[in-house]
């Protein structure tokens, strides 16, 4: 078999193949590291639409032929990008951090670099685990939810007579009863990110509040990316 002579190996083809399938100027022959943020959009299209099925293989047969990676790890890249953003792969590119630090430390990056307590720390290993230990032990020290008393056994109620069933309220109703606790919701966000900044251990509450933040975010920008309103 003759070797390539235009410098492209035959991996690169599969990738420039799977970048006509998907519509993607992607090259995938680099994404079994770190990759970028657009490798991985490119990936997780791939998956989302069945690329690889064009190919003749299965999704686990198609990564590590074309992609050299396990499917495992590319449904791994995809999980990274749907939790964290495209934000991960780049703050991550030339910083190697394990998904659990990052998922601790997320909430206080800012500018490719660790904003806490007014100190803005390089975004290095060493920082990352520092931070990292000091949410844990903030979380640690954290006081135990209140629990409250049972309450008291209610008698039981009559048995209401039979109803006719109610009539299914109108879209209209349903889209105006979302808007206003989509608002709500909003403004308990505002209240509680205050709280956080006011309170005695406010690393770890801001850490917990912009966790539930990221995760929020991520599940409406997935419902706006399904409605085409990206």
């Amino acid at each position: 078999m003759k070797k390539p002579t235009d410098g492209h190996s035959p991996a690169d083809g599969a990738a420039f193949e799977l970048g006509k399938v998907t519509g993607q100027s992607v090259a995938f022959g680099t994404i079994a590291g770190r990759g970028s943020a657009a490798q991985a959009a490119a990936l997780r299209q791939a998956r989302n639409e069945k690329a690889y099925r064009r190919f003749g293989l299965t999704w686990n047969q198609f990564c590590p032929r074309h992609l050299k990676m396990s499917g495992t790890q590319a449904d791994e890249i995809v999980r990274l990008l749907r939790e964290f953003g495209a934000e991960y792969f780049e703050n991550t590119a030339s910083v190697r951090i394990s998904a659990g630090a990052y998922r601790l430390v997320a909430p206080f990056i800012r500018d490719k670099a660790l904003r806490v307590e007014g100190e803005t720390l390089e975004l290095n290993p060493a920082n990352v685990r520092k931070v990292a230990r000091s949410v844990r032990e903030s979380q640690r020290t954290l006081p135990p939810p209140a629990q409250p008393a049972p309450a008291p056994m209610p008698a039981p109620a009559p048995m209401p007579a039979p109803e006719a069933p109610a009539a299914a309220p109108k879209l209209t109703d349903r889209l105006e009863a979302l808007h206003r606790q989509a608002v709500g919701v909003a403004a308990e966000f505002r209240e509680v990110a205050k709280d956080c900044r006011e309170a005695e251990h406010r690393l770890a509450y801001q850490c917990m509040f912009r966790s539930t933040l990221i995760l929020v975010s991520a599940e409406l920008q997935r419902v706006s990316l399904e409605n085409g309103a990206a």
